[in-house]
């Protein structure tokens, strides 16, 4: 997308930004391929397996190797693969616990809500760790260089339950025993770290938090969208966002399921699908992987 294109697409966003992030009722069907309004992926009359992926957990570029991915995915098991799609993670948290999905894409923060309604399938490694960090960032031209500067300017949070684009910046303010209101001139949420990168890029807004792991990614497939982007902090590092089920998924689909991840990275068609995304493979964790990121709501809440 060109950059006049970029801006008029944001300020639209912008300004449409308060209606888009009430919530809505319907389950909005996630089309990930081009020119078909069809999003199962399988034969009519086999099985399905619901899959819900928030909009803020990648960039849209990259649902393309999801598309892969889940391809891949509905042929091993044999059942079709309907996605859904909702704003927030807690919508997407919401379906877990009313059973409208099977199993999600889901940031830390949103596990951790919502961890008494769901279960931890599997998470990814990337650069070998589990580990994540947020981005607190800024235009390079600005006159921001440190978290202080922020004060006074606009800001925008991802989504209200994400560890890395909201949640730290909370802890952050907590210690100064402010609240983001009093802090910052203006607050929205993005519901998209991509569109949070590129209204800053484009200095509709003065800093944003969001996901390194998606910053990275867009500074490697498209590194023009950060070439104007300062980071001027990096959050303490998180669990990574994981991989988690209904707890009415039947232990034999969920052992299924688990396989496959698990063994993408041996098989060489499936391994492409995780270089692209930047993962290195899919493991079986602990929940005490989100222990630390337990402690900084645990700070919020006090």
């Amino acid at each position: 997308m060109h950059t006049r294109l970029q801006i008029i697409f944001i300020i639209v966003f912008f300004v449409a930004l308060p209606s888009c992030y009430r919530s809505t009722q319907e389950v909005i069907e996630v089309d990930f391929s081009d020119g078909n309004d069809v999003s199962d992926l399988g034969q009519p009359e086999t099985p399905v397996l619901r899959v819900a992926i928030a909009t803020v957990i990648s960039p849209r570029e990259s649902f393309v190797y999801y598309q892969e991915m889940f391809s891949a995915l509905s042929e091993h098991l044999d059942m079709r693969i309907e996605f859904k799609q909702r704003g927030t993670y807690e919508e997407v948290n919401n379906m877990l616990a009313q059973n409208m999905v099977d199993m999600a894409f889901v940031c830390s923060g949103a596990y951790i809500h919502g961890s008494d309604h769901m279960e931890l399938m599997f998470v990814p490694l990337v650069n070998g760790e589990p580990y994540y960090r947020g981005y607190i960032i800024t235009n390079k031209n600005s006159d921001i260089h440190q978290f202080d500067d922020l004060r006074g300017h606009s800001f925008t949070h991802s989504d209200p339950l994400c560890f890395t684009g909201k949640l730290f910046v909370d802890k952050r303010l907590a210690e100064k025993n402010m609240l983001a209101d009093e802090f910052f001139g203006k607050v929205i949420y993005s519901l998209s770290h991509d569109i949070s990168i590129q209204m800053v890029s484009s200095n509709i807004i003065g800093g944003a938090a969001v996901n390194g792991l998606i910053f990275e990614y867009l500074r490697l497939y498209q590194p023009d969208l950060v070439a104007d982007i300062r980071i001027i902090e990096y959050t303490e590092p998180g669990g990574i966002p994981p991989v988690v089920n209904s707890l009415l998924m039947s232990r034999a689909l969920r052992s299924d399921i688990q396989d496959f991840f698990l063994n993408m990275h041996k098989q060489e068609q499936t391994k492409k699908i995780l270089d692209n995304l930047l993962i290195d493979r899919f493991v079986i964790s602990g929940d005490t992987l989100y222990d630390g990121l337990r402690d900084v709501i645990e700070v919020l809440n006090q």
